[in-house]
């Protein structure tokens, strides 16, 4: 490493993105652990609390208790809490899979270089509309306790990625690599 080299410093914005990035990915692996640890159970409280707030935003009519629900159609409750763990699963392994992309390119993105935070934004562009979807489609508190931060960190790392202190760290990198001078081959050795 030159001297030049070893005088840069990573600007605050550069770390505050990788910060973001591991935190929203984190937050998003969180969510799905919930979803996954708290299984039917979960899901089935999860419907019961809907049903009792807002019968309407499941297609039932106002006024339907979950007692009355359970009672009409025992096959049609457990077919409709098994569509509810179905859909917060898959929610769960989509955004894990963009969470994890997410992780990986926030890692590389300390490096301040344009590919990583190409990536950092184009997987927080696209865990952005998860955690928003389940955000507004009344998560269980556990999911949202994790979707929240996680949703606001990766808006965060957009942001940060792009601040121009970190295009200035990166060329600065570019060009101290530009201007050390060449590894020279070591000499073999006859023996």
């Amino acid at each position: 490493m030159s001297h030049s080299q070893a005088d840069l410093r990573r600007p605050g914005t550069l770390n505050a993105t990788v910060a973001c990035s591991i935190a929203s990915a984190l937050g998003t692996f969180a969510g799905a652990l919930a979803v996954v640890a708290g299984g039917r159970p979960l899901a089935e409280r999860n419907v019961e609390q809907a049903v009792q707030e807002s019968p309407p935003l499941l297609g039932l009519p106002a006024g339907t208790t979950t007692a009355d629900l359970k009672a009409m159609a025992g096959p049609a409750w457990e077919a409709l809490v098994g569509d509810r763990f179905g859909t917060l699963l898959a929610r769960g392994v989509l955004a894990s899979s963009l969470g994890l992309c997410l992780l990986v390119f926030g890692l590389y993105a300390g490096r301040a270089s344009v590919w990583s935070r190409v990536m950092v934004t184009v997987s927080a562009v696209l865990v952005v509309p998860v955690h928003t979807l389940v955000w507004c489609d009344f998560p269980p508190p556990s999911v949202t306790a994790a979707t929240l931060p996680a949703l606001a960190t990766a808006v965060a790392a957009v942001v940060l990625a792009w601040l121009p202190p970190n295009g200035r760290y990166a060329e600065q990198l570019r060009n101290g690599m530009r201007n050390a001078p060449a590894p020279q081959p070591t000499a073999a050795v006859s023996g």
